[in-house]
């Protein structure tokens, strides 16, 4: 399996003793930014990293998450 690691947006994250859950299908407005998310999907922590960026302006939009992952496993979760 390939170690090669890719970063995905992701949303509204979970987490476990040992597992990250973040929704993997977003969607966004007209204006650009993520507005919901939906197909809740769960990552191991010992094989991924989860990043929060916060937003400019929180008032009027959510954080931003990126999971960065195996491409095996990204490719095998999110289709």
């Amino acid at each position: 399996m390939s170690k090669e690691l890719i970063k995905v947006q992701v949303s509204s994250p979970r987490e476990s003793e040992n597992s990250i859950g973040v929704f993997v299908k977003l969607f966004f407005d007209d204006n650009g930014n993520y507005s919901s998310g939906s197909d809740l999907q769960w990552f191991p922590k010992s094989q991924c990293i989860l990043e929060k960026i916060e937003p400019e302006d929180s008032t009027k939009q959510f954080p931003s998450y990126f999971l960065t992952a195996p491409k095996w496993l990204i490719n095998k979760k999110i289709k």
